[in-house]
């Protein structure tokens, strides 16, 4: 397939492409990973923090909350650092809902939502509009009594749509008088304008909002698990007493050096697209609906979950959502072999 390569794509090396030789044996579409590895100075940095490895990462935790504070103009009372943003999304969800409910769309990421079902919060799931885009004007209305925190994904997956940034920071001025506000920026990087997009600005505000972010997507740091909050420091202390208080000290390093490298973020950013439109022109010779995407992934209609499953077949995983229509399915950004294989075998699983 023409336009993607295995290096070179955008200034950026794969980081674990197959060998020659070797087999693609799964096209793991299913998984939203950067798949162009992190930078050299977060390689290097991992190097040398696996070499002092028998010390508590005190002084990491610090450089790295100290440098996120910095950069969006709050200081360190305001960061938490997790155990990727899953653990800290997860610990809000099932603690801050439980006498009342959680407010979210039907379809969003939602890893978080299920973890606080299982042990017994529940969320209230708003009807997405005709055109797939969260319905801030649902939302707002079903800011009732109960609500005690509210979620929402920007660019939301997986859908990959950026909401309108006005309507998106009266939502959140209005609901954060009701209860927290979190705001997933997971995949905000990717999108062309992120100092735009952000809502950090609320926080510096005054708002009670919480915008989560993580180093497991642009940064490809997904495996030494780092993610960060920024809120009101009241907000901060509660969250950091909800988590475990150790982190990935490797991971810490590589995460101080990587955050707002901004030639690493446009040339990841770049990469990204490029293999986005790899998934595109599959979907367009198939004649497939999808939605553009500002994330790592595209939103894309099969048509039938028969399709899906005989793309599995054909070794091609795909993910669907809770509040997706059916036939509906993510593929992700992946290994360029990857995606050459959802090319070969979406034409035939459609056969």
């Amino acid at each position: 397939m023409a336009g993607i390569t295995r290096r070179g794509m955008a200034g950026l090396a794969l980081a674990a492409a197959p060998s020659a030789a070797g087999a693609l044996e799964l096209a793991a579409l299913n998984i939203t990973e950067n798949p162009f590895g992190p930078s050299a100075q977060a390689k290097a940095a991992l190097r040398e923090a696996v070499t002092h490895v028998e010390r508590y990462p005190h002084a990491e935790e610090t450089a790295l909350i100290a440098r996120i504070a910095a950069a969006n103009g709050v200081t360190p009372a305001h960061v938490v650092i997790s155990t990727g943003a899953l653990e800290l999304l997860s610990m809000i969800s099932a603690f801050w809902g439980r006498d009342g409910v959680q407010l979210a769309p039907a379809l969003t990421y939602d890893s978080h939502i299920k973890y606080a079902a299982r042990v017994g919060s529940q969320t209230r799931r708003v009807a997405m509009t005709p055109d797939q885009q969260i319905d801030l004007t649902a939302m707002g209305a079903g800011l009732a009594p109960d609500v005690r925190l509210t979620y929402v994904c920007n660019p939301n997956n997986p859908t990959g749509l950026l909401m309108e940034r006005r309507a998106l920071r009266d939502f959140c001025i209005r609901a954060a008088k009701v209860a927290p506000v979190v705001v997933d920026e997971a995949f905000i990087d990717m999108t062309p304008d992120p100092a735009a997009e952000s809502l950090v600005d609320l926080v510096r505000e005054g708002h009670d909002v919480v915008v989560v972010g993580t180093f497991s997507k642009s940064y490809a740091l997904a495996a030494v698990r780092i993610g960060y909050a920024i809120a009101q420091p009241g907000r901060a202390r509660a969250i950091r007493g909800l988590l475990a208080p150790s982190r990935n000290g490797p991971g810490l390093a590589a995460a101080a050096v990587s955050y707002r490298d901004l030639a690493y973020l446009a040339a990841s950013s770049r990469a990204m697209e490029q293999g986005r439109q790899v998934i595109y022109r599959a979907c367009e010779a198939s004649r497939i609906p999808y939605l553009k995407s500002a994330g790592s992934y595209v939103w894309a209609n099969f048509g039938d979950v028969a399709v899906i499953k005989r793309l599995e077949g054909h070794g091609v995983l795909l993910r669907q959502f809770t509040g997706g229509s059916a036939g509906w399915a993510r593929a992700a950004v992946a290994e360029p072999r990857a995606m050459e294989a959802f090319a070969r075998a979406l034409p035939k699983a459609l056969a």
